[in-house]
């Protein structure tokens, strides 16, 4: 009998970690691809480990026509566990759509027998595999597009923008691998599509020369092409004040005004968004800051004030009566885009949506919430002037996954409101989106799955990353499933379109998923390239000449090899992408008319269409192909912002809000217990939850600044009764989608304490019923170790509370405690007491 070993090939096996199949790419295999077929083997532990000699091992491969099969080379790829992986490569350069390709594996061992896998398992006889071999048929590319083989990169492109000559100015987190995740410095590269080759530009600096991490900062293209880069990174959470700006056209980095509010006080960002208003004017806002002289708990804070960079100076927007507009409960990287009135649409990460009107007087309008609720962690995409698509996002409730649903809005509507697209073929997070330049959108990467540390943050667990591609396409709101990327990319990976429209996918990786860097398997210093399907449905019509820039309004001529072949012009803003958001991606459908051997292209009338600065112009036929770009500059100072900076008198910080919110209190505080899935904690992940606070029920004043020391928020209810706990338990899951956890509630009660029945009561008060007084169970106190993922245990002080209260019987006493709920009524679980007040 054969002593076979103990190796397999599961086509569509995710594994090793980091695949999306064992054979790769994972569904969709087209001429030009990339092939790789992994085997495993089991080299140790129990059962029928044994040891698999590279020499020997071998893949078969046989086409349609081919005489005979042909034999390629398994390699070694890495260990995992019990279990060791090899790799072998089919080319794919004589592959026909159609084609059934067929093939093999013969694994040799030195303690086994020669063992071969085909369709119907392992065998000892090489004929049973070649007459049930493994076969995948050869897809069109013209239908499901192509990836090209994946190539490294000098750092994780964690941030990713595409410069006026069309190369890609990219920064990752830290400049080596085994560098500190908290590094004060960066060093970025510029990558050419055309030749490959990366160049490092200068380190940038803050203004007294000092280097800075331009991780998590904002960024946002200027008219003249600059970039400007506002914010950044001292540690998860806390943010820089500083502002730069990178010129392509010598390689420089220039540091501007570091952000201020108007009394003189630096406004750190972390995660802030940066996006162009029509006058070329920038705003800036969110990003968290960590503040040492604020009170213990309560020092890390999302900047509520915004900003306008206006050619090196800062302002504030003025409401109208001397004071500057702000925003509480900002989330992270919200996701703005400039509406055709000049406003700004804020499309999330929060469940409410709001315009923003940044002239003065500045203010906020409501439009209303996104029907899935709060999703973070997700693109949305101006796909066409006043229509946003808001794609995905954590997390479902219960499950913690992320969504496969989309929603659409059109600013321009009367009324405006959400509405469905159809669903994506596979949920995501962590995904990104890019505008193509025949309308459609593309999507990439992301996660599926609600698992591993942070209940679904950036799930890398096997089988969760998604690899497929998809295409949205806005006339019939339906998706495609495209070809696969080899390589995981999720949690800080970025992708953009490339001036001669292929898209260009790169990074992932560098975070702590559980207080330590993550796996240096899954930090992606490498990129691919996707070319859509429109590249392979006929020859590519030509630009020959196009004007460098052009008037708001004007009329310009465009030469085309193929003039009356057009039925389409279109242009694309430069993208510039971070953290699954370009901040200012968007499109424009052109009116043009043919005059010979050119076209007559007329620019947008009012940067309120498009804001001033770098567009990739291309021409597209009739079948959706489009030309390389040309890069086209649009010049206007279209509406001008009127942003008036404040004086330093009206400006209030944070700590006036704080105050202002306890002075309007009048209702009974409550304390609650609120655990995120973003892994920062919900100082900086603290918009969701501040919104959905102030929707519960009975809820008056939301206190601006949450307690990071134990996880906790403070409330007031518009009166003296308690809260409904069990409605909130009911209320909250569904407004958060499962991205924060609602661990409890505590208040603190005044009262006489009697005995009932053997029970401790606190006397009924007004509106506020008589509450049962129990004993602190650990598993009810809502104060959170944020470090060990955990309820903090009783001290002794709590643990003696209840019985010093069942010795006081009669007294007026304060009583502080998680409170809980149920058809009997109310309990007080005393965690704290003062006696005698």
């Amino acid at each position: 009998m054969a002593d076979l070993g103990n190796a397999w090939h599961i086509p569509g096996n995710p594994e090793p970690r980091g695949r999306g199949g064992m054979l790769d790419p994972a569904g969709a295999i087209v001429p030009g691809a990339d092939v790789t077929v992994v085997t495993g083997n089991q080299f140790q532990g129990g059962g029928n480990p044994g040891n698999q000699l590279q020499d020997g091992s071998l893949l078969f491969v046989r086409r349609p026509g081919d005489p005979a099969w042909t034999p390629r080379p398994m390699t070694f790829l890495r260990t995992e566990g019990n279990n060791k992986y090899y790799r072998g490569g089919i080319p794919s350069g004589a592959f026909r759509p159609g084609d059934e390709i067929r093939y093999y594996l013969r694994v040799a061992y030195d303690d086994h027998d020669t063992t071969f896998l085909g369709a119907t398992g392992a065998t000892a006889v090489e004929s049973d595999a070649q007459d049930a071999p493994f076969t995948f048929r050869v897809a069109d590319p013209a239908a499901k597009g192509r990836w090209d083989p994946v190539f490294p990169l000098p750092d994780v492109a964690i941030h990713t923008s595409v410069l006026p000559d069309g190369r890609v100015l990219m920064w990752g987190r830290r400049p080596a691998p085994g560098d500190s995740l908290d590094v004060h410095e960066s060093r970025p590269f510029v990558w050419s599509p055309a030749t490959g080759a990366t160049v490092a530009t200068p380190q940038p600096t803050d203004r007294d020369g000092t280097k800075v991490n331009l991780f998590c900062s904002g960024h946002a293209f200027l008219p003249d092409g600059r970039l400007l880069v506002v914010g950044g990174h001292l540690k998860d959470g806390d943010g820089l004040a500083q502002a730069a700006l990178y010129d392509w056209r010598d390689n420089t980095w220039t540091a501007s005004a570091p952000m201020q509010t108007p009394d003189g006080r630096p406004v750190r960002r972390w995660y802030p968004t940066a996006v162009t208003l029509p006058d070329g004017t920038v705003l800036v806002m969110s990003g968290s800051f960590i503040d040492p002289a604020r009170p213990p708990g309560l020092q890390t804070v999302v900047a509520d004030v915004l900003q306008i960079w206006n050619n090196g100076t800062w302002t504030t927007i003025d409401r109208g009566d001397g004071q500057p507009l702000n925003f509480i409960g900002l989330p992270l990287y919200p996701r703005l885009h400039v509406a055709s009135t000049g406003d700004v649409f804020m499309s999330g990460t929060n469940a409410r949506t709001l315009l923003l009107k940044t002239s003065r007087p500045g203010g906020w309008t409501e439009v209303g919430n996104r029907a899935l609720g709060l999703r973070d962690y997700c693109p949305a995409v101006l796909y066409d002037v006043d229509r946003v698509l808001y794609i995905g996002g954590g997390n479902d409730v219960g499950t913690r996954q992320p969504t496969d649903r989309a929603e659409t809005i059109n600013l321009a509507g009367n009324p405006r409101r959400w509405e469905p697209a159809n669903a994506m073929h596979s949920p995501r997070r962590q995904h990104n989106a890019v505008v193509l330049p025949d309308g459609t959108v593309l999507v990439v990467g992301g996660t599926r799955g609600g698992a591993g540390p942070n209940n679904g943050f950036n799930d890398l667990g096997p089988g969760r990353p998604v690899h497929t591609a998809e295409l949205w396409d806005p006339a019939s709101r339906q998706w495609t499933e495209l070809s696969a990327e080899t390589n995981d990319r999720c949690y800080h990976s970025t992708a953009v379109l490339l001036p001669d429209g292929r898209v260009l996918s790169a990074g992932g990786g560098e975070y702590r998923p559980d207080d330590n860097a993550n796996d240096p398997q899954d930090s992606h210093r490498d990129a691919q390239i996707f070319s859509p399907p429109y590249l392979f449905r006929g020859p590519r019509p030509r630009i020959t000449s196009a004007p460098d820039a052009v008037d708001v309004g004007a009329e310009f001529e465009v030469g085309a090899d193929r003039p009356d072949a057009i039925r389409a012009v279109t242009w694309i803003r430069l993208p510039s992408v971070t953290h699954s958001f370009d901040e200012n991606q968007r499109i424009n459908r052109l009116a043009f008319r043919v005059a010979g051997s050119r076209l007559i292209v007329t620019a947008p009338a009012t940067t309120r269409l498009c804001p001033p600065g770098h567009y990739m112009l291309f021409l597209l036929t009739a079948g959706g192909v489009p030309s390389v770009a040309r890069v086209v500059r649009l010049r206007g100072t279209g509406v001008p912002v009127r942003s008036v900076s404040v004086g330093a008198t009206s400006f209030r910080p944070i700590e006036a809000r704080e105050q202002e919110v306890e002075r309007s209190a009048h209702g009974t505080e409550v304390v609650v217990g609120i655990t995120g899935t973003c892994p920062y904690g919900i100082g900086s992940c603290w918009g969701g939850a501040y919104e959905a606070l102030g929707r519960l029920d009975g809820v008056d004043l939301v206190s601006p600044v949450p307690d990071v020391a134990d996880s906790t928020a403070r409330l007031y209810l518009a009166d003296d009764r308690l809260p409904d706990v069990r409605a909130w338990a009911r209320e909250f899951p569904g407004m958060v989608n499962g991205t924060y956890e609602l661990r409890g509630v505590e208040v603190r009660l005044r009262g006489r304490i009697a005995e009932i029945g053997g029970r401790l009561v606190l006397a009924a008060d007004g509106t506020r019923p008589a509450v049962t007084i129990v004993a602190l169970d650990p598993a009810s106190k809502i104060q959170w170790d944020h470090d060990r993922r955990a309820r903090r245990p009783l001290d002794e002080a709590e643990a003696g509370a209840y019985p010093r209260l069942a010795a006081a019987v009669g007294a007026e006493a304060e009583v502080t405690g998680p409170l809980t709920q149920d058809d009997g009524g109310y309990r007080l679980h005393l965690r704290g007491l003062t006696l005698g007040v």
